[in-house]
């Protein structure tokens, strides 16, 4: 079949995972091409795919600067919190359907601390929301949970249709407005099609083929600690890992994180190669977290701006042992799930102690706020905290 001809097909495959919010521009792209598998030559989904994921982009952050300070996406991940916590294991986009996501959510009901039960929906679920249609819950395993499931969802004010018997999963009539930020909102613009160049990363990396532009947008502003990347062959090839908000190259130029094209085209930056001329990012902060036992994780530092981080921080699990730390150079703030309770600390490596208290979020996110935009770590003076040895 010729890629003309799945067009259609992969413009509606796009549009859904983008405003879904849960993968970056590349996976998407890699998405694409494997939704359509066999159906055409690899080398011409690519094409074809990084043709049309652009446009899609654009056309959602558009949107999205349009939408209420809150959505009901926004009040949906609030309601899963509220039940999460309640000792309702809650949670979203998960699992590939409805068998799976039973199966792999009584696990961690089973291993959870006194859970009372479960509430979930999957990604053909979350595929069918973005669409239009309802958000269907699975829970269980009684109607009780049930009635605490729609009385939680209502008291975010959300609509919910639900006869009463714990067959029938529970009916959330909502408006999918996911918002992305940082590297989920990284697009390329028309250099995506341009020639597919080498990458190799160090630790290895999947990536679909891509262009330098797209490499610059997409992946250099957000490398994580740690890694490096080497681009082109032989004797032209240059090696980036990136410092902060800098970009520097194996030859010592030097670049901001979203001037990387200047490195990969080799260009004289800077006077010799200094980072003098790169201006100083605000607001950016190294984040690594993990959600367990089966949800998001990031393994090494990576770069991201405040909306992003309390992005990911209202989404950890309750009941686990989730965390997330976030660092600059004023300080260390370390979140962390503790039965339940949400651990708030920063290390002090002086005296090799730990100053922190239990928090509620709305702390936890000014805490994070402070660090990101006043470059301070409040932790220290907040009411009621506690220092003990490691």
């Amino acid at each position: 079949m010729r890629p003309e001809d799945l067009r259609p097909e992969a413009t509606d495959y796009l549009r859904a995972e983008v405003a879904r919010g849960r993968a970056s521009c590349a996976s998407i792209v890699t998405g694409t091409v494997e939704y359509l598998d066999d159906r055409a030559e690899p080398a011409d989904l690519f094409d074809l795919a990084w043709e049309l994921v652009p446009a899609e982009f654009a056309a959602h952050l558009e949107a999205q600067a349009t939408w209420p300070e809150r959505t009901d996406s926004d009040r949906l991940t609030a309601a899963f919190r509220a039940l999460d916590e309640s000792r309702i294991v809650a949670r979203e986009d998960f699992a590939c359907c409805q068998n799976c996501g039973v199966t792999a959510i009584r696990d961690e009901v089973l291993a959870g601390s006194r859970a009372r039960g479960y509430v979930f929906y999957h990604e053909q679920d979350a595929e069918r929301a973005v669409l239009g249609g309802g958000l269907w819950l699975a829970f269980g395993p009684s109607a009780q949970i049930g009635e605490e499931i729609v009385a939680a969802l209502r008291a975010e004010g959300l609509h919910v249709e639900w006869d009463g018997s714990p067959q029938q999963r529970i009916d959330v009539r909502l408006r999918w407005a996911r918002r992305r930020h940082g590297r989920l909102a990284a697009f390329p613009a028309d250099e995506a099609a341009e020639k597919t160049v080498p990458i190799r990363f160090e630790p290895a990396v999947e990536h679909p083929p891509m262009s330098a532009a797209a490499l610059a947008r997409l992946e250099l502003p957000w490398l994580p600690t740690g890694t490096t990347v080497r681009v082109g062959d032989g004797a032209g090839a240059v090696t980036i890992r990136r410092e902060g908000h800098r970009l520097i190259s194996d030859d010592g130029r030097v670049a901001g994180r979203f001037e990387g094209i200047r490195l990969l085209g080799g260009a004289d930056i800077g006077d010799g190669g200094d980072a003098d001329g790169v201006p100083t990012e605000t607001g950016l902060l190294e984040v690594t977290f993990s959600n367990v036992p089966t949800g998001a994780q990031q393994h090494a530092n990576r770069p991201m701006e405040l909306p992003e981080i309390l992005d990911v921080l209202r989404r950890i699990p309750t009941h686990t042992d989730s965390w997330l730390s976030a660092e600059h150079d004023a300080g260390c703030v370390q979140i962390m799930r503790k039965d339940g309770r949400l651990w708030l600390e920063t290390p002090n490596a002086d005296d090799s102690t730990s100053t922190g208290k239990f928090a509620e979020l709305d702390e936890a996110e000014r805490v994070l706020t402070i660090l990101a935009t006043e470059h301070r770590n409040a932790i220290p003076g907040l009411e009621g905290v506690t220092t003990t040895p490691w």
